[in-house]
């Protein structure tokens, strides 16, 4: 439930790190092609890069 001061197309508020391009991200994090469809899919072509990190982790993603 909403409250009266929360709009209902406000963003949702966090820390989600830089904003990137999807290949961007696979490129840097060296992310197969299916991995990085399968971000793309569920963000779009951009997204920012903690909770990007946290998605391609969930799925198996080795951390460095």
């Amino acid at each position: 439930m909403k409250t009266e001061h929360q709009r209902e197309d406000a963003q949702p508020r966090g820390f989600r790190g830089r904003t990137t391009t999807i290949e961007a991200f696979a490129r840097k994090y060296r992310l197969d092609p299916e991995e990085a469809q399968r971000l793309e899919s569920q963000f779009g072509p951009v997204a920012g890069e903690i909770e990007l990190l946290q998605a391609a982790r969930r799925n198996g993603m080795p951390e460095e």
